[in-house]
């Protein structure tokens, strides 16, 4: 039966990691503080709203992890569900011209940013919208990364819709976080009984059948 493959990178403290990534976003040239002080001004209520910028995103080391473990085909198609600033897309833009991103942020301040350093590359999409909704466009992909969303009925809502769309086609969901990876172990079989799952730290890999 096939099987996750394990990553080719090895993990490093997570603390160095984090700040690898801070440091690397400042030297690329994000505007991340400007950013989050402006979200927190204008949308103060809000769950995501004020939280450490390297709490809502994933190290580009372990981005990177990812990515050696789903082993992507070129030409396939690796979707971020919440994707903050883009790392993702900004890895996969900048190494791996063979695959497409795309990329859907609800914040119309970080999909700003986001868009702004991810224009040079023609293979990467970068949407401003709402994921989570149970309507409206979903991006088409083999590969979908997520992270814990702020309320529950988000998190059954995407996975409502990756259900529908594994009736008609094999995809893999890159899963991070504690609640994302709870509920689907504990609740979708469809994506851990016939495949089994590879765990790799913080995240976990997942294919339908």
């Amino acid at each position: 039966m096939e099987t996750v493959p394990g990553p080719e990178l090895p993990q490093g403290p997570y603390s160095e990691e984090r700040e690898f990534s801070r440091l690397l976003d400042l030297n690329l040239g994000f505007d991340i503080p400007t950013c989050e002080a402006k979200i927190l001004r204008e949308f103060p209520a809000t769950p995501w709203a004020g939280l450490d910028p390297e709490t809502l995103q994933t190290p580009y080391a372990e981005l990177r992890r990812m990515l050696a473990c789903v082993a992507p085909l070129p030409g396939s198609r690796i979707a971020d569900i919440g994707a903050g600033y883009g790392r993702m897309g900004l890895l996969i833009g900048a190494l791996h011209p063979e695959l497409h991103f795309t990329g859907v942020e609800v914040s119309p301040v970080r999909a700003g940013e986001g868009a702004r350093m991810l224009a040079p590359f023609s293979n990467v999409e970068w949407r401003c919208g709402d994921a989570t909704a149970s309507e409206g466009d979903f991006p088409h992909a083999d590969h979908y990364f997520m992270y814990d969303f702020s309320d529950l009925e988000s998190l059954f809502r995407v996975i409502d819709r990756l259900k529908t769309i594994a009736r008609t086609r094999s995809i893999s969901v890159i899963g991070r976080g504690r609640r994302t990876r709870d509920h689907i172990e504990r609740m979708e079989p469809w994506l851990t009984a016939m495949v089994p799952p590879g765990h790799f730290g913080n995240f976990s890999i997942y294919r339908s059948a």
